[in-house]
């Protein structure tokens, strides 16, 4: 009997629809509306060069932005999708090449948008806005002749909104704001991955699990979760992902049924020992730096009341925190008990 084919890799499968989307409704059903006017406009005016958006994607990161953004380009059917990001982009040179070398057929998809710096920011507008862009004469001449630019289509990603410059986000036609996911959402969202790669599973008890430690994000519910059950089920020379090797993925990944991993009980630990500490003595006993904690750790945190922060914005543990963290030996044995297991 021949063996079926099945994928390695999470990142295998390219979404190529919109409707292919699970969950954020609201976004989708906003970008379907553009679309759909965006292509009966261009019907009734007979031109093909005219540019969807542009489109600014907002939202934690982690919530499907990029996916969204391809999904995109592969709905208007344009030939090249031009990748890049915000850092990338302050360089004049870089940002000028694109924006000239682009033409009606071409996405230009700038993720991490907030890390463009206010010039780029500018120029980016004046492409969008006017069309062209201004290149000085020579090098020593204060005289400028313009470049005309194509009707390309610009999407931006950003998880911080508020570092891009006012004039360029309010020029931004479509705004879409994405949100974290319900755990229903996000087992469709493992369910279709995992039917797409032909990886089975014992039951849909494995994919709900998967779903509810992924701290409300595709990226964590994929790349990380599933990946890993995959792997192990692999490692036991199975293709179909057991209950069993499910607990023993999160086992090794040491993430709990709350989603949090050693790094946030790590965190939880520290401030259950002194109540409540400000972020910089915090950053200190945990040996990180303090961006780690305000932008990797404290959101879910916070989101989830496992921490609070107080009229001083120290850090405080809650009820909720302390006892997830009493309760956090019974991973701990679990490990070990992995570990003594699998050596056997």
């Amino acid at each position: 009997m021949k063996k079926i084919s099945t994928g390695i890799d999470i990142n295998q499968i390219k979404i190529t629809s919109l409707s292919h989307i699970k969950g954020q409704s609201q976004v989708v059903d906003t970008l379907k509306l553009h679309l759909r006017a965006h292509f009966n406009i261009r019907s009734d005016s007979g031109s093909l060069d005219l540019s969807f958006g542009p489109v600014i994607l907002t939202g934690p990161s982690g919530t499907g932005k990029t996916m969204v953004a391809k999904a995109i380009h592969a709905e208007l059917g344009n030939l090249e999708l031009i990748e890049t990001n915000g850092v990338t982009v302050n360089n004049k040179s870089e940002l000028f090449s694109i924006l000239i070398n682009a033409d009606a057929n071409t996405t230009i998809f700038i993720d991490e948008a907030q890390g463009m710096n206010s010039k780029a920011q500018h120029i980016l507008l004046t492409a969008i806005s006017e069309k062209n862009l201004p290149v000085p004469a020579s090098a020593s001449s204060q005289h400028c002749h313009t470049i005309p630019l194509a009707d390309f289509t610009i999407i931006m990603a950003t998880t911080h909104e508020y570092l891009l410059q006012d004039a360029l986000r309010n020029r931004m036609r479509i705004y879409c704001r994405f949100n974290y996911y319900s755990a229903d959402d996000l087992t469709e969202i493992v369910r279709q991955r995992a039917d797409a790669l032909k990886w089975e599973y014992e039951s849909d008890q494995v994919l709900q699990i998967i779903a509810q430690r992924a701290k409300g994000t595709p990226r964590l519910a994929l790349n990380t979760n599933l990946q890993t059950c995959w792997y192990v089920a692999k490692s036991h020379d199975r293709d179909v992902i057991t209950l069993s090797d499910m607990h023993e993925a999160f086992g090794y990944l040491q993430i709990d049924g709350a989603s949090l991993d050693k790094l946030d009980r790590s965190y939880l630990s520290v401030l259950a020992e002194y109540e409540c500490l400000p972020l910089g003595v915090l950053s200190s006993k945990l040996s990180l730096p303090s961006l780690t904690l305000t932008r990797v750790v404290e959101p879910y945190l916070l989101r989830e009341g496992f921490v609070v922060k107080d009229k001083t914005s120290a850090r405080a543990i809650t009820q909720k925190g302390i006892e997830h963290i009493t309760n956090a030996s019974v991973l701990s044995n679990t490990v070990k008990d992995i570990s003594k297991n699998v050596n056997e």
